[in-house]
């Protein structure tokens, strides 16, 4: 699928449903993500996308710690290979981003004092992909979770249709309702936006309701959604501002848990 093609197949069915200024100003929301699923027979890896196992990192990087706790490694996005869906909305390479976050093994206590606000709890390192090398989680108490690879399906996303970047698009006098039930059904009619179901997904727009995401902003880059994962948390919703990323300055990463 061309990015390209099908952002503008997605303006013109926005513009018929809605004319214009509506149809042109929600296409402008469209973003390029991914879906990502269990590698099968008819499914190959995308690049070296994966839930748990070693990380992927530079020699000599030191390994992420909480207070003194090891972190685990969560995944391993290859934004190598996710550039040429995304485009321009990949605001630099990247290489891989390994995704750590604080949790015990099971039966082990989080350390005394764990602040959840602290954002010590998740680290996003990048490695050089020509660089980088497998380094296992340090034996101890951190939960390691099994090595399971990627494939990335490439699709469109909006924001729920509740946002407040759906609720700047002019949509003239029509009731909000009619308007969110229309949305709908223009996102079930466009084979660019595929299925994007509440499991895992990379870059685009996260899913679920945007105002339930308390660390997000609409100035952030989406960087990976798990529901179900290897982690005992059952969301996480994980991002950065745009202009870190673009600086190379992961260390802002943010992330958001829901526990329910």
């Amino acid at each position: 699928m061309d990015l390209r093609i099908a952002l503008d197949r997605f303006r013109d069915a926005a513009v018929a449903r809605f004319g214009e200024p509506a149809g042109s100003q929600l296409a402008a929301l469209a973003r390029p993500g991914f879906e990502l699923e269990e590698v099968t027979d008819e499914r190959a890896a995308t690049g070296r996308c994966a839930l748990g196992g070693p990380a992927l990192l530079e020699p000599g990087t030191p390994w992420p710690e909480y207070d003194g706790f090891p972190l685990s490694l969560l995944a391993v996005l290859d934004t190598g290979a996710l550039a040429g869906w995304l485009g321009e909305h990949l605001p630099r390479p990247a290489g891989l981003l390994n995704v750590f976050i604080l949790e015990p093994a099971r039966g082990v206590s989080y350390p005394p004092g764990t602040d959840f606000a602290d954002p010590r709890w998740l680290r996003v390192l990048p490695a050089d992909p020509a660089r980088a090398v497998p380094a296992p989680t340090p034996p101890g108490d951190a939960a390691v979770f099994d090595h399971s690879p990627l494939s990335a399906v490439p699709l469109l996303t909006m924001p729920d249709v509740w946002s407040e970047a759906v609720r700047g698009v002019d949509f003239g006098d029509e009731h909000p309702m009619a308007v969110a039930d229309a949305l709908e059904d223009l996102y079930a009619s466009c084979p660019e936006m595929g299925e994007l179901s509440t499991g895992a997904s990379a870059f685009g727009w996260p899913v679920g309701e945007l105002g339930s995401i308390v660390n997000w902003e609409d100035s952030h880059t989406h960087l990976l959604t798990l529901t179900d994962g290897p982690s005992e948390v059952p969301t996480l919703y994980f991002s950065i501002p745009t202009e870190a990323f673009r600086a190379g300055d992961f260390s802002q990463a943010v992330v958001t848990q829901e526990t329910y």
